[in-house]
């Protein structure tokens, strides 16, 4: 399970709530959805992208672990009204398997592998996938190679004779920071640098544009590269 901390939670919300980044993201699958559509979103962290889907389907399942993120979904849900977003705490292979959605939305989830496991349990219909699709960490003061989800599930795709689409694109979902202090904590956090000491003010200078809003006045720009899969689950072979 992902390890939600207060600060990490908190530099999420205010990422998702100040860009129209899931809205975008919305935008790729509109296509495929109807009004009777009910989609889950696996593994929703906080749900802005379950918030981000509600107005143009029937019902979301917003499935994730981790009860404080949730929490975060819960009361956006109450402040603006939301009605058809319902909200899951638990694993999703421990659901009961009778649960069947018309659409599976699996955002930064993990590997694919698993995303095929459950699009054969729980899906009878379209299954998005938004994968990362860069090659360093983009948090770190030095180049740390990050994980090619996106390259491998092709790959495995491919391999396993499944149908799908792809496409890649990049969106822009940079970290508004409320002073230069929470923007010093952010990468401390994220850092996978050995030494905070890379941290530095001329560091934090070159990341941040400032903006001349008085609650965030400082913004790092982040241009996200992403890969995007769509695949029919009537298409997967039955012995996943």
């Amino acid at each position: 399970m992902f390890r939600w901390t207060p600060d990490m939670i908190r530099f999420m919300r205010d990422a998702s709530e100040y860009s129209g980044y899931n809205q975008e993201l919305v935008s790729r699958m509109r296509p495929w959805l109807t009004p009777d559509t009910h989609i889950c979103d696996a593994g929703c962290g906080l749900g802005y992208l379950s918030l981000a889907l509600s107005p143009y389907i029937s019902q979301v399942t917003a499935a994730d672990k981790n009860p404080n993120a949730l929490s975060v979904l819960q009361n956006n849900c109450r402040s603006r009204g939301v009605s058809n977003i319902r909200i899951s705490c638990g694993d999703l292979f421990s659901m009961d398997p009778d649960i069947s959605f018309h659409s599976m939305v699996f955002c930064f989830f993990g590997g694919i592998s698993d995303i095929l496991a459950l699009a054969s349990m729980h899906c009878q219909g379209m299954v998005f996938v938004f994968q990362r699709n860069c090659r360093f960490h983009r948090f770190s003061a030095g180049k740390h190679p990050s994980t090619q989800r996106f390259s491998e599930s092709l790959e495995h795709l491919r391999r396993m004779n499944i149908p799908f689409e792809k496409q890649e694109f990049e969106l822009e979902f940079g970290q508004p920071f409320r002073s230069m202090a929470d923007a010093r904590l952010f990468f401390e956090t994220y850092n996978r640098d050995a030494a905070p000491s890379l941290i530095t003010d001329e560091f934090l200078q070159q990341k941040l544009i400032q903006t001349g809003r008085e609650d965030f006045p400082f913004y790092m720009p982040h241009s996200r590269p992403i890969g995007w899969i769509r695949f029919d689950a009537r298409d997967l072979p039955t012995n996943l």
